[in-house]
């Protein structure tokens, strides 16, 4: 109750603007396998430790922040962490999936500077990768292939094995998926990279992305599970579901989930998404 409290107190304060003044983001120098990423760090404000949050952009994302969640996140006194992948806007190199793994680990090297560590006020024992729907994939193998990774938030998460499985099979799901695939990358899209290198590289190692078979891989960790019952882009039956069962399977006291009736804009609940994260992150100690 008294955390709770504490979460609704830096709500109101933010809210009201005079009593809590939000300072601006800076930018952060992150690189990742030598490549910059285009990131900005949005310090707490507060003048004592704080939680972190790393979001993890869709696909193939934007150069602000995932569903402005960044924002909400930091006015109610939390260190937020937000960047674009490798290879996307104007962060360097080729947008891979395994590369957005790694820019994660980047992140997270970042925020557990010592220097950082002191200058930001930055609790880390309490880091968390929160992704949404292509970056909810990307946050939970975050946590199977990075043992620092220990907090995970998925909202609407992909399962990008369930589509790639499918492309083995079907010939005319397969255009369609390469197609719609496609558009995120240059010319027409934000993405740098070899896409046909890559999408057999995907293929022929399918279980690397398959959450549930790797799902064993997040004992021990918490994840939060935020999904859209109205989502048609990623249904909750295929991408979120699964795997949500296999955890509660493994140790029901590592995985949460919450719903919301809306689809996978999250457009008409964003405020109460955010307030739904603070309160599982708070909820953490």
């Amino acid at each position: 109750m008294k955390k709770q409290i504490q979460v609704i107190i830096v709500l109101f304060l933010s809210s009201t603007g005079s009593l809590f003044c939000q300072p601006q983001p800076v930018k952060a120098d992150i690189k990742s396998d030598s490549f910059r990423l285009d990131a900005n760090f949005y310090p707490s404000g507060v003048d004592s430790l704080r939680p972190a949050v790393i979001l993890l952009q869709g696909f193939p994302g934007n150069n602000s922040s995932p569903l402005g969640l960044a924002e909400k996140l930091n006015s109610a006194g939390l260190n937020v962490l937000a960047f674009n992948y490798q290879g996307s806007f104007a962060s360097e190199g080729e947008f891979s999936f395994d590369n957005s793994i790694s820019n994660v680990k980047a992140a997270y090297d970042f925020l557990t500077d010592p220097g950082n560590i002191t200058v930001y006020k930055i609790d880390t024992s309490m880091i968390v990768v929160c992704g949404y729907s292509f970056g909810g994939a990307v946050a939970l193998e975050s946590g199977m292939y990075w043992p620092e990774i220990r907090n995970m938030i998925a909202i609407a998460n992909a399962d990008n094995s369930v589509s790639l499985r499918k492309t083995l099979t079907d010939p005319e799901f397969r255009k369609k998926y390469t197609d719609m695939i496609a558009t995120g990358f240059a010319p027409s899209g934000p993405l740098r990279g070899d896409l046909k290198t890559q999408f057999e590289y995907y293929t022929e190692h399918v279980d690397r992305y398959d959450l549930v078979l790797n799902a064993g891989l997040l004992a021990g960790k918490k994840v939060f599970f935020i999904v859209g019952f109205r989502d048609s882009t990623s249904p909750i039956e295929v991408n979120t579901l699964p795997l949500y069962r296999k955890l509660v399977g493994i140790n029901p006291d590592i995985v949460t989930i919450t719903g919301f009736e809306t689809d996978h804009s999250f457009r008409n609940v964003r405020n109460e998404l955010a307030e739904s994260i603070v309160h599982w992150i708070f909820s953490l100690k």
